[in-house]
């Protein structure tokens, strides 16, 4: 399947792919909305993920030539609204066929939710791989830390979300990775996972207070692993709770 991102602000395309390639999504970003328009044929699009902060002009002759060649079944339109986008304009996005619109700030657990809520409903993605990534609770045993690839330097912090091909965490001292970039190679990572301690090269795609990462150097049985840990999660609740209460 594949996603087709008309966004010009790097650090929202960043945020926007992060949580769409766990869905199965392959992705591709247009800065042009007349580029990505000239290419649609060629795309075939799944879903359109449009800004309309960065085009608030453009994006509802956009939305109407889209939908003069594909359904809302055949291709989902989401559009990301800024801080300001009134009521009037919520609801011309409904009537020009716009699936669904939510907040830009996709690292928001609320908005991320409806974000993936709104291709459970229209694509046929798979329900393992939605559900895959999700905040860490109470009852999981994970920590992650990884060395600079320059200075070598060990980074740990506090992870906020994980799934089985990736997650994002906040650093205990940021100053010590601010000038990693997106796209950085880190070679020297580590993941424990309860009792176990997994080590793998993994991908920075999302540099700030928050750091994403993707696990693309992951070992398949070290991914397995994962996700029998992170499916778990609903039985050592249970088995925590049983325990307080008895």
């Amino acid at each position: 399947m594949k996603a087709l991102l008309i966004i010009d602000d790097d650090t929202t395309s960043q945020i926007a792919s992060f949580y769409l390639k766990p869905l199965g999504m392959d992705i591709i970003r247009y800065r042009d909305p007349l580029k990505a328009l000239d290419n649609l044929d060629e795309i075939l699009p799944d879903a359109i993920i449009m800004s309309a902060r960065d085009f608030p002009r453009h994006w509802k002759p956009i939305v109407v030539n889209i939908r003069s060649q594909y359904s809302k079944s055949d291709c989902v339109i989401v559009l990301l609204k800024g801080t300001f986008f009134p009521f009037e304009e919520a609801a011309k996005a409904a009537h020009l066929g716009v699936n669904g619109v939510i907040r830009e700030a996709l690292d928001d657990p609320l908005e991320r939710t409806r974000f993936q809520q709104l291709f459970k409903r229209y694509v046929q993605v798979d329900e393992a791989r939605i559900t895959d990534r999700r905040p860490l609770t109470t009852w999981d045993k994970l920590d992650f830390i990884f060395s600079h690839p320059q200075t070598l330097a060990p980074i740990s912090g506090c992870i906020e979300t994980i799934s089985s091909s990736g997650l994002s965490m906040k650093p205990d001292h940021p100053s010590l990775c601010s000038d990693l970039e997106p796209g950085t190679v880190i070679e020297d990572a580590d993941l424990r996972i309860d009792k176990a301690v997994v080590s793998f090269t993994c991908t920075l795609i999302r540099r700030g207070a928050i750091l994403a990462f993707s696990f693309d150097g992951m070992p398949e049985n070290d991914r397995k692993l994962l996700l029998q840990y992170l499916a778990a999660t609903p039985e050592r609740q249970m088995k925590a709770l049983i325990q307080q209460t008895s």
